[in-house]
Parts: C-alpha cells; sequence; structure tokens
C-alpha cells in the first residue's frame, strides 16, 4: 500500500464505529404499491424498537426492473437488530412482506466511510 492510500484509509477508516448496516433486497411478485404499504408498516414497528437509527426503502431506476426495491437500515449495533427481529410482532410483519417478495438480506459493519462537508 502507497504512503497516499494509507493516508486516505487511515482517513476514511470507520471501524470500531458501531453502528451496522442491514441490507435488503426485495424483488416484488406482489402490486408494488401494496408491497410499500406493508413495508411501511413493518417500518413503523422497526424504527419503535432500541437501537434503530433510520433506513431508507429504494426502487430500482430501470423501468424493466421495476419491480426490485432495496432497504437499507442502520442499526446502533448488531445486539439491537437481533432484539428487534426477535421482538413480539416481528414475525406477523415479516410473513406480510414474505407474502409480496422474495428477499435477501445481509448485515454489514463499517469499513470506510467518506462525508462530504
Amino acid at each position: 500500500m502507497t504512503t497516499s492510500a494509507q493516508t486516505a484509509k487511515d482517513r476514511y477508516d470507520a471501524t470500531g464505529k458501531g453502528v451496522v448496516t442491514f441490507v435488503n433486497t426485495f424483488t416484488v411478485t406482489s402490486d408494488p404499491l401494496e408491497f410499500e404499504r406493508v413495508f411501511a408498516d413493518i417500518s413503523e414497528f422497526m424504527a419503535a424498537q432500541p437501537g434503530f437509527l433510520r433506513f431508507t426503502l429504494s426502487k430500482h431506476v430501470d423501468s424493466a426492473r421495476a419491480n426490485e426495491y432495496v432497504n437499507i437500515a442502520l442499526w446502533t449495533d448488531v445486539q439491537s437488530w437481533r432484539d428487534a427481529i426477535a421482538a413480539p410482532g416481528f414475525a406477523d410483519h415479516a410473513k406480510e412482506i414474505r407474502a409480496r417478495a422474495t428477499n435477501v438480506a445481509n448485515l454489514y459493519e463499517p469499513r470506510l466511510e467518506f462525508v462530504k462537508a
């Protein structure tokens, strides 16, 4: 690694930050507006859980892939996310989403970060 690369890595190092990112991709198999309504319901449930920080649900920009969505949610820590998905009521919400879409979900920890001032 070059000196400038080491400096850049040090400058953007986000390890140990604690915040984790939940990424959930969906392929919607029902009416997209109905999916978004159900997603909004589960989002209210998740937002009420300790450790939840924020989420963004985005729809693919290509009209040929309009049934593809991605949810990116930030949590204060892994345990808060685990507690939220184990909380009473979560399974019912998840069942409603799964009736309208297939998904692939993963949890990530920060490595590098840049925020433009």
